[in-house]
């Protein structure tokens, strides 16, 4: 009798192992399907010295070179007189918003550099 209870128990708890496999096999399934934030973009304030802002949607894995490129132009100033800080940090230009770690709607400053003087 009490092996018959014991053959029972066992096959109860391979059918939950087998439930809990197919689950997490159903999970690997929806994550190939949208791999983590691939090609979502996300928007970016870029906020000037004197609080004006502008926007731009980007993707994470666009090179913040792009962005420093257009904001210049849009500005009519050459890039190489611009700095980007993130969190008081300067951004280099090979730096994607993926390796930064920015989110949605995140800002970063841009100052005018400013050279020699006393």
């Amino acid at each position: 009798c009490s092996q018959s209870r014991q053959k029972k128990k066992k096959e109860s708890t391979r059918s939950q192992h087998k439930q809990r496999a197919n689950m997490s096999d159903d999970a690997a399934d929806t994550k190939e399907t949208k791999p983590e934030g691939a090609s979502e973009p996300i928007t970016i304030r870029v906020r000037d010295q004197t609080g004006e802002e502008t926007f731009f949607k980007i993707k994470k894995t666009t090179k913040m070179a792009k962005v420093f490129e257009t904001y210049a132009q849009r500005k009519g100033v050459q890039s190489a007189s611009l700095r980007f800080l993130l969190d008081g940090e300067r951004i280099q230009p090979d730096a994607t918003p993926r390796q930064l770690e920015l989110d949605d709607q995140d800002q970063i400053d841009c100052m005018l550099e400013q050279t020699g003087g006393w």
